[in-house]
């Protein structure tokens, strides 16, 4: 399946080329398409003004993409919010975020380590902040560790105690019936590219993949 880089809350959505990826969705039968929340780098959080904008600007470029779509098949995700991205504090507040998938009517994509370092900024409870989003429209389920680098929580690190005991908190709830079960569960360890090739180690993945198929495949 294809992660796509989209983004709303920059504009850019009005100039997608949606025939393109259409074209990739068919090759690929990747069953939705992810989006992102953010803001602009130099979006005031405490303006009033901007703030409502960019929640008009959300709900529009997200409706384009549901125009061209179909609203189940668009898939919002969380950025994960630190001291260092205070731009993008409301996009990762869990009753806005849960209100854009509300109003309209596309899908979630959760990612537990985004969420486990916005909780940790917002200092709540991981738990309780992933409760407090639209699990009913959960079609996309993402894990990977956390450490700190540099001063700042990052993710796409190999899973650690905490990573573990939330993924089966989680994957307990999607057991009982609690959440809507995802169509697509994704190991985020490591990644393409300069920012992620370094914590690529095979020995994680035979490590921890034959782990996270087990768990998965009880749920």
């Amino acid at each position: 399946t294809i992660h796509f880089d989209l983004d709303a809350g920059l504009g850019t959505t009005f100039n997608t080329d949606f025939t393109r990826i259409k074209e990739y969705i068919d090759r690929t039968h990747t069953p939705h398409v992810n989006t992102h929340l953010v803001t602009p780098r130099n979006f005031d959080p405490n303006n009033e003004e901007e703030l409502q904008k960019i929640k008009a600007l959300w709900r529009e470029e997200i409706q384009v993409m549901v125009d061209h779509l179909g609203a189940e098949a668009v898939a919002l995700e969380q950025f994960p919010y630190t001291e260092s991205t205070p731009h993008i504090r409301p996009a990762t507040d869990p009753t806005i975020f849960s209100q854009v998938i509300r109003d309209t009517g596309c899908m979630l994509l959760l990612d537990l380590a985004h969420a486990r370092i916005t909780a940790d900024t917002l200092n709540m409870d991981v738990r309780d902040y992933v409760n407090a989003l639209p699990l009913d429209r959960l079609v996309e389920l993402h894990i990977t560790g956390i450490q700190m680098h540099s001063g700042v929580l990052t993710d796409h690190f190999e899973l650690g105690a905490e990573d573990w005991a939330l993924l089966a908190w989680t994957l307990e709830k999607i057991r009982m019936g609690h959440w809507r079960r995802p169509e697509i569960f994704a190991f985020e360890y490591g990644g393409v590219g300069y920012s992620f090739v370094w914590r690529n180690e095979e020995a994680v993945l035979r490590s921890q993949v034959p782990k996270l198929y087990d768990m998965v495949h009880q749920a």
